[in-house]
């Protein structure tokens, strides 16, 4: 494995383990206003937007 595969490898664990506890806390909280296909493609961006901006960064 070369550098870059290992600082996505680090994003994506970094982006998990920020996004699956933050959402569950999240969630109970604005499920009157989101459906749950709604929450996830939101959790989605966001998870994504947070994991190119570290990859940016480590990489």
């Amino acid at each position: 494995m070369d550098r870059s595969m290992i600082s996505k490898l680090i994003c994506v664990v970094l982006v998990a383990a920020i996004m699956l506890p933050l959402g569950r806390w999240v969630y109970p909280h604005i499920s009157q206003a989101l459906n749950g296909t709604q929450f996830e493609a939101l959790e989605a961006v966001v998870g994504a937007s947070l994991g190119f901006g570290l990859s940016s960064f480590f990489g």
